[in-house]
């Protein structure tokens, strides 16, 4: 029974053991049965154990293959230019080969799979100096972008196919900040609207929806929440990056409810929608903290426009629409077919709120850009960030979680100093300090004693 893959957090198993003992001790369950209750259960943690150790070992693994990379291009670098153009491309060849071939020696023929691991990043970062070395030889400009989407686009299928963490993360990062060049850099300016379409719309994309693939097939939540930090990263630059929107503080808002929408179409079982979810609270609870601020919404006055900001906005409406259909459509199937589409689009209330903070941020957008009046902005996103706070709660509440919990409470806590640096220090002093940090203890040890409560109702027995 050990294989029925049934989930269970460590704090619910401790108290499963605790109550089987004495169901056993009760006489109402025997030694055998006892056993295979526990069973059913303890795959999960010795899972998330293993997790742990492959992340650790896999970040250790990367490291030492990152310094002996580094050694060996020092001690090339040293001799370098001594050595003829023919000499250098022979051995930057030589060197890849060699390395990529013991990687595949080691990996199926002396059966080291960590050790070939190992080899084959050490291959991956050797071809990423081989396009730099040899785009130099050639008096190629190597200060371009281009070669870091060379570089991770090469390494992509190594990582697909040995499926380590060192590989999928270094794929990510050199395509990350290829993306981030190619955007504020402007290099592809005066290479016509095409040329940038080409490189800059479609490769990241297809990128990320490949790594995604393998993260779920494997169901690896670090490797996922590489890709979609990726994702997230390309999506968040796409109005900068199309010239439309130097400035879209709303659509990093509409990107972040947008992932946590993602987040809540995710079943609760696995914990797959938590790295769409940190990502979505880092965006919108980054967004609010300026917006919530008169100073700030004062200065964005008039810079906000209203056609960039339309299309923007409808993008993300026709995103969230589509994945709210795609994800009703898919839970009336899981269960049966029963009910209809539209009951099934109102009966998922945990995606309410990140729906609603859609529809806030484009609303918002829209009143800055017309009215363009700070205050009623700032009213706004002051309630919106306590709301976030408060759903934050609630998910911990709800998954039994601590860390969404956890940052429901720092978040508000936040949200208060915030709002004492900008509203009481000027002219509250003291008394305005001690009663925001009456009014924050008292939410505090409220939220305190909300969590315990419901820990008792979660597990102990009416």
């Amino acid at each position: 029974m050990s294989g029925s893959g049934r989930e269970i957090t460590p704090d619910r198993r401790a108290w499963l053991v605790g109550e089987v003992q004495a169901w056993t001790a009760l006489g109402l369950l025997s030694g055998d049965q006892a056993s295979g209750l526990l069973g059913l259960y303890e795959d999960a943690p010795r899972r998330e154990a293993a997790r742990r150790d492959d992340r650790a070992s896999a970040a250790v693994m990367g490291l030492g293959a990152l310094l002996i990379g580094l050694a060996v291009f020092t001690a090339v670098a040293f001799n370098w230019s001594e050595l003829p153009r023919e000499a250098r491309i022979a051995l930057i060849f030589l060197t890849l080969g060699g390395t990529y071939v013991g990687a595949w020696l080691l990996r199926y023929r002396a059966g080291a799979r960590t050790t070939s691991d190992v080899v084959a990043f050490l291959g991956c970062l050797f071809y990423g100096a081989a396009i730099a070395l040899i785009a130099q030889m050639f008096n190629f400009n190597v200060d371009r972008p281009d070669g870091l989407w060379w570089w991770g686009v090469g390494v992509l299928p190594f990582a697909l196919t040995l499926g380590t963490w060192p590989l999928h993360a270094l794929t990510v990062a050199t395509l990350a900040y290829y993306v981030g060049s190619s955007t504020f850099l402007d290099v592809f300016a005066s290479r016509g609207w095409l040329r940038g379409f080409a490189q800059t719309s479609w490769s990241i994309p297809l990128v990320v929806g490949l790594g995604l693939a393998w993260a779920y097939r494997a169901k690896s939540r670090s490797v996922l929440s590489l890709y979609v930090a990726l994702g997230t990263w390309w999506l968040v630059l796409q109005p900068m990056g199309w010239r439309l929107d130097a400035a879209p503080i709303y659509w990093v808002g509409l990107v972040g409810s947008l992932l946590l929408l993602l987040a809540e179409c995710h079943p609760r079982e696995g914990g797959m929608g938590i790295p769409y979810r940190f990502f979505g609270v880092l965006l919108v609870g980054g967004v609010l903290l300026p917006l919530s601020t008169y100073a700030a919404n004062s200065a964005m006055s008039g810079e906000i426009l209203p056609t960039p900001l339309a299309i923007e906005s409808a993008a993300a409406v026709v995103l969230a629409a589509a994945l709210l259909i795609f994800a009703a459509e898919r839970d009336r199937r899981r269960d049966g077919g029963d009910g209809s589409l539209a009951s099934r689009l109102l009966g998922a209330p945990g995606r309410l709120f990140p729906t609603a903070m859609l529809g806030f941020f484009a609303a918002l957008g829209f009143w800055h850009a017309i009215f363009a009046e700070p205050i009623t902005t700032t009213i706004a996103a002051n309630a919106a960030m306590a709301s976030l706070a408060i759903w934050l709660t609630i998910v911990g509440a709800r998954e039994d979680r601590g860390r969404p919990f956890a940052a429901g409470v720092a978040y508000f806590l936040l949200w208060a100093i915030a709002r004492y640096i900008d509203l009481f220090s000027g002219f509250g002093g003291m008394p305005g300090a001690a009663l925001m940090f009456l009014a924050c203890g008292g939410a505090l040890v409220a939220a305190s004693l909300i969590w315990r409560r419901l820990k008792e109702v979660r597990h102990v027995p009416a």
